[in-house]
């Protein structure tokens, strides 16, 4: 199993924003995961869950970096 960290890290595309459907998915299975586990992850490394211009639900994480900082830089 793929942990999400490792697979974001691989796809620049998805590193700031994820749909919580289709792409939520698409993440889950790649990394042998639910939606709901895939979901739960994406909180521990930081990404809430909002809505875009659209309407859409979207996790979009709120700092700059996405997956996030290394143990130096947390303190």
């Amino acid at each position: 199993m793929k942990a999400i960290r490792e697979y974001l890290e691989h796809k620049p595309c998805l590193r700031g924003r994820i749909l919580d459907r289709g792409e939520l998915k698409r993440v889950a299975q790649a990394c042998g995961l639910s939606p709901e586990d895939a979901r739960s992850e994406l909180r521990k490394l930081g990404f809430i869950l909002t809505r875009n211009n659209h309407g859409l639900s979207i996790w979009t994480r709120l700092e700059d970096d996405l997956i996030g900082a290394t143990s130096e830089s947390r303190g």
